[in-house]
């Protein structure tokens, strides 16, 4: 399981209620080939252990020393590092490119309630909700935003545009930059039907940081030998889904290739709007498919959600580069590039 920045702010609370002195260092822009986005998080304590990452390896290093200054004085401080040519390949930026960092430290202070916002941020995450922490770069000033305060915060445009990119960015207030930190939930990929394929997107998605759940009805292939550490539940869809309660921050994977158990999959997964709903088949399978979903009452909007044949069009032969084609699909979907119109089994699909 690779590292995520909702582990580096659990880390960075769970640090200071054993005590400890501390800073967060942020990723607010980059430029070039910076191998952490903007949101990237490094937390330091006031002995140099730190937690989580904010390049490629050199910027650490100086982040960790300027900590030292910003756990003393209580103020936050932007550092810029420019990262030439020639020191490229030990930066981890092999373009070169430059980063810039907000370091502020984790104490209470006037009109920034770091702490009481860290908590908020990590309970909204841990129950799957979106939300955003502004910080005031030139003040140091802070404040959450939840999802339900997304669409009438002074902000509400620019934190749609952000959180439907699943990006962090700063932006310009009132002449006065904002950096918007947006977290949303890990996506949670639903594989249903618990075959070769399945086996190795499972595995892939696992190492990629999402959170996996296996679906089949069938306990002969829904076991824990061939899915280890995964979330395994032996039923139809139609039981299953509810106990995951499926959401818009969901990806599921239909590998059936039986219509008794995907098509159900599928008609629940448009219904809850999840980020990303494909399913395995031809694309003359997909069109009888179409067919029967249209006649439960589907609408051709809904329909055209659906990514069949599912994975990125790569010339897949075996079940490991369909799982990678899978895989990279629903990162691009989740991801919401600019959209593009693209055309699968006579339907006209934006994705």
């Amino acid at each position: 399981m690779v590292l995520t920045d909702l582990d580096v702010l659990l880390k960075a609370e769970q640090w200071k209620r054993d005590g400890r002195r501390l800073a967060l260092a942020t990723v607010v822009e980059t430029w070039g080939s910076a191998p952490c986005p903007a949101g990237s998080h490094l937390v330091v304590d006031s002995e140099g252990n730190f937690h989580g990452s904010v390049s490629g390896g050199c910027v650490e290093g100086e982040v960790i020393a300027e900590s030292e200054e910003v756990i003393a004085s209580g103020n936050p401080k932007l550092l810029k590092f420019g990262v030439k040519t020639e020191t490229a390949w030990r930066a981890g930026l092999a373009c070169g490119g430059h980063v810039t960092v907000y370091l502020e430290p984790l104490v209470e202070s006037d009109g920034a309630k770091r702490l009481s916002n860290l908590s908020v941020v990590n309970a909204e995450r841990g129950l799957r909700r979106p939300v955003v922490l502004v910080s005031d770069i030139e003040t140091g000033e802070q404040r959450v935003v939840r999802e339900s305060d997304f669409s009438m915060d002074e902000l509400a445009d620019e934190i749609a545009s952000l959180v439907a990119h699943r990006r962090s960015g700063l932006v310009d207030w009132r002449g006065r930059p904002q950096f918007l930190n947006v977290m949303t939930p890990t996506v949670m990929l639903v594989i249903v039907g618990a075959g070769r394929i399945s086996q190795a997107l499972a595995g892939l998605a696992s190492f990629a940081g999402l959170d996996i759940a296996v679906v089949d009805p069938r306990a002969a292939f829904a076991t824990a030998e061939r899915f280890p550490g995964k979330q395994i539940i032996v039923d139809w869809p139609d039981a299953a889904f509810p106990r995951l309660g499926l959401d818009r921050h969901m990806a599921v994977a239909c590998l059936t290739h039986d219509r008794k158990v995907d098509d159900i999959a599928l008609e629940l997964a448009l219904k809850a709007q999840c980020a990303y709903v494909g399913a395995l088949g031809s694309r003359k399978s997909h069109a009888a498919r179409l067919h029967r979903l249209r006649a439960r009452g589907l609408c051709a909007d809904m329909l055209s959600r659906i990514r069949a044949p599912i994975g990125l069009d790569i010339g897949a032969s075996d079940a490991m580069e369909i799982a990678v084609s899978i895989l990279g699909e629903i990162f691009l979907e989740t991801r919401r590039k600019p959209l593009r119109e693209t055309q699968r089994a006579g339907v006209t699909e934006l994705a």
